[in-house]
């Protein structure tokens, strides 16, 4: 029989449950899915774990980290983006591996392509930026045919989600907990599930209705039990109900030059939708710094650096690397002495501070 969410009765149910910000929402939970959540519970507003977003498969900004610190980041954030049109490098495989070899925590967002013409898939550009950007490829996809029962757009909706939950069943089948955070930055036009403008919140509401048959499909149809949800809507206007969401994130590219501040501001306006949830930098440009989160109280979950020129730069005159050639810290986002004080801050956990780590043994040969 097929499955289909029906919204009505999933609300019904989301809103018969007291909302418990010391619980996770899922009720489907493994052990140790559990223990990562009362660990992330018992460091925050005290510590915060670091992060970092990869894509490449050499991970050059762990080069950059371990040349400069001798550890790396706790958290490492990889992309179901390979399960569609096969780029990311192997995103998922890497991820497991990491966090089987070194006990790391693993943290998955989803840049989710759809076919800009549903009536030729195979032949058209696909892509997750929407039309309304200037990017050479991007997508038309119609994020209100997809919520809508019984057309192509949700047809190929349900079959996406479906797919993405047989990449996280992968960790699961490790027994690997996830921090997933799917339909990142929906306050934006930039990506086809985002916020449209001036549509009367007709497409607020259809984000809304893909992220509970994104809920729904994972937690009660496939029945994941290692799955921690990260909302990452960043407005009001994106909120959905706190019976789906454990961590709230939001994502910073400041403007500013060197801007390390500690984005008080933004911590609060998130705070002020977490319904006492936890609030995490989901992504970030510029690191905060230790000292300034501490004196602001504006203590991020973690911090997680974008992939690429956020961390490390290469000579112009080599604009690419060859393998063997090493990269050097990005100072336009970071100083070494910046690093280096960050990652041996007090309150900053590392790969090497994690309760779960493995030891040096368990790392790749060339960070022993």
């Amino acid at each position: 029989m097929e499955y289909v969410t029906d919204i009505g009765k999933l609300m019904e149910k989301l809103d018969s449950r007291p909302v418990q910000p010391g619980r996770l929402v899922s009720e489907h939970s493994s052990e140790r899915t559990v223990r990562l959540f009362e660990y992330l519970k018992s460091i925050y507003g005290k510590k915060t774990l670091a992060g970092q977003q990869y894509l490449q498969s050499r991970e050059l900004e762990d080069e950059v980290y371990f040349a400069e610190t001798g550890d790396l980041p706790a958290i490492r954030g990889y992309d179901l983006m390979d399960m569609d049109k096969k780029k990311g490098d192997g995103q998922v495989e890497r991820a497991i591996k990491w966090a089987e070899s070194t006990g790391c925590i693993i943290t998955m967002c989803w840049h989710w392509y759809a076919p800009n013409d549903m009536n030729d898939m195979e032949n058209c550009d696909w892509s997750f930026y929407y039309k309304t950007t200037s990017y050479d490829h991007k997508t038309s996809f119609d994020i209100l045919r997809a919520v809508e029962y019984g057309t192509p757009e949700y047809e190929f909706a349900v079959s996406r989600i479906d797919k993405a939950a047989e990449a996280l069943k992968l960790f699961d089948e490790h027994d690997i907990p996830v921090l997933f955070r799917p339909l990142h930055e929906a306050n934006g036009d930039w990506f086809w599930w985002g916020r449209r403008k001036n549509d009367n919140g007709e497409s607020a509401a259809a984000y809304k209705k893909l992220w509970y048959m994104i809920f729904d499909r994972i937690e009660n149809f496939h029945k994941l039990t290692n799955i921690i949800w990260v909302w990452n809507g960043q407005d009001k206007d994106m909120e959905v109900h706190p019976n789906t969401f454990d961590i709230v994130g939001d994502d910073i590219y400041s403007q500013k030059d060197d801007d390390h501040s500690s984005q008080k501001e933004r911590f609060e306006y998130m705070c002020s939708l977490s319904h006492g949830k936890m609030v995490t930098l989901s992504e970030c440009g510029y690191i905060p710094s230790p000292g300034d989160m501490r004196g602001d109280g504006a203590k991020w979950l973690w911090w997680l650096p974008w992939w690429g020129s956020f961390v490390y730069a290469v000579d112009d005159r080599r604009p690419k690397l060859d393998e063997n050639d090493k990269p050097f810290i990005s100072e336009k986002y970071m100083k070494e002495d910046f690093l280096r004080n960050t990652f041996a801050d007090e309150d900053c956990i590392t790969l090497a501070k994690l309760p779960f780590f493995k030891g040096k043994s368990s790392l790749p040969e060339k960070f022993r």
